[in-house]
């Protein structure tokens, strides 16, 4: 017997996960079509965090999966990982009593780490923040940031030794189902033949869906991040810092350590604002000037010790969101040789391994160990028509990052 076909789209870290882990498991012949370089589109312009400060079991497992999956191949190569920690900022004695929860159920997901933290504790291990309207944070304290781009390269480099094919400049664009419910796709790089599809292509894969006869709805929403300098902090002993309040319909102010003297700091919000931008003309190059004013107030605000903190320069990228902010991963409703790995928002990097292993799980005929049918990733939760997504609810996780 042959092996099977199988096409990834997309050469990010969600579809470069998906292939090195299917490399691993079984009899499978693998492509993976790019339409640019690798790690070219969101991959390489995340500001990298991997954490697990969330508060359902589900959102822990996944990122937890995360977490030793990319611990475990950082050991093996030359991938840096800078364990700095996390600490997620809590608006009241409430939210406190919810990242108790989290740290008992992230015992449970193998990470014995996360401590819950008064005022006092978080202004100790970062005097320059203003707590005096916060109660206190969830420290994740194994938690770290890499490089997205080198993360995605390594997957890549690994998955060719095990056999997979990754083209570059390698275009979708055309496809067609034969009779015997094969998969002929015409690439810029020629026509591929696969028995399944994956469509991993990030910001694109509502494009790619439509090629593929197996259509989704996708927010690709424009997000920036800038380089905050200052001179008085000692940023490589800092723990990455995420000011975000799920649900209150406002964005939280986040800052990640770059070196000594540096940090990334954006503005993040977990749930999709349904405006997508035009992927023909996307100004990835520029930081809008309304984002620059407002996380200049919010960054003041949250951190006033940093008195000498500049803002530097900056840069863009998308965020894939569904249409209710949480990934689509599974087969497609309208075509189950078709595999959703897509809407990871702002969290491709740190859901990435899971997203892969509930492919390859599929791929395989096996009943995903982590995100089975019906779970919050389950395809099946698309409405038939794409005209009834505006009545419905958008998660709120009850607890987000940025990458």
């Amino acid at each position: 017997m042959g092996k099977t076909r199988v096409v990834i789209v997309g050469a990010g870290v969600v579809g470069l996960s998906a292939a090195l882990q299917l490399s691993e498991a079984g009899n499978y012949d693998i492509t993976v079509a790019e339409t640019d370089h690798i790690g070219s589109g969101s991959s390489s312009r995340s500001v990298g965090i991997v954490e697990t400060q969330y508060i359902e079991h589900f959102d822990i497992e996944v990122r937890a999966y995360g977490h030793r999956f990319i611990r475990a191949l950082a050991e093996q190569s030359d991938l840096q990982l800078h364990m700095n920690g996390y600490l997620r900022l809590a608006d009241s004695d409430a939210t406190l009593g919810q990242y108790e929860l989290s740290v008992a159920r992230q015992r449970e997901c193998g990470v014995g780490d996360a401590q819950v933290l008064d005022v006092d504790d978080v202004k100790a291990l970062i005097p320059f923040m203003e707590m005096s309207d916060r109660a206190g944070a969830l420290l994740g304290a194994s938690d770290f940031y890499l490089d997205g781009y080198l993360f995605a390269n390594l997957m890549a480099a690994r998955a060719r030794d095990n056999g997979v094919t990754v083209l570059q400049r390698a275009r979708v664009l055309e496809c067609e189902w034969t009779a015997d419910g094969e998969a002929e796709l015409r690439t810029e790089r020629g026509t591929l033949h696969a028995d399944l599809v994956v469509n991993a292509a990030g910001a694109w894969a509502g494009r790619v869906g439509e090629i593929l006869g197996a259509p989704v709805t996708l927010y690709p929403e424009l997000h920036h991040a800038v380089t905050v300098v200052s001179k008085t902090a000692a940023a490589s002993r800092i723990p990455s810092v995420m000011d975000y309040v799920p649900g209150d319909g406002a964005e939280g102010v986040y800052l990640r350590p770059e070196g000594e003297s540096e940090f990334f700091a954006g503005l993040h919000s977990e749930q999709a604002s349904r405006s997508a931008v035009d992927l023909d003309d996307v100004p990835l190059s520029a930081v809008d000037g309304d984002f620059v004013a407002a996380l200049a107030e919010s960054f003041s605000t949250r951190f006033p010790g940093l008195e000498d903190a500049q803002l530097g320069s900056g840069w863009s990228g998308l965020f894939p969101m569904s249409f209710d902010s949480r990934p689509l991963v599974g087969p497609h409703p309208a075509n189950e040789q078709v595999i959703c790995a897509l809407g990871s928002g702002g969290n491709g990097i740190q859901l990435s391994p899971a997203i892969g292993r509930t492919v390859v799980e599929y791929v395989r005929g096996e009943r995903p160990s982590m995100a089975a049918p019906g779970s919050d990733w389950d395809p099946q939760r698309m409405p038939a028509n794409p005209g009834d997504i505006a009545g419905i609810q958008q998660s709120t996780p009850t607890s987000g990052v940025r990458e």
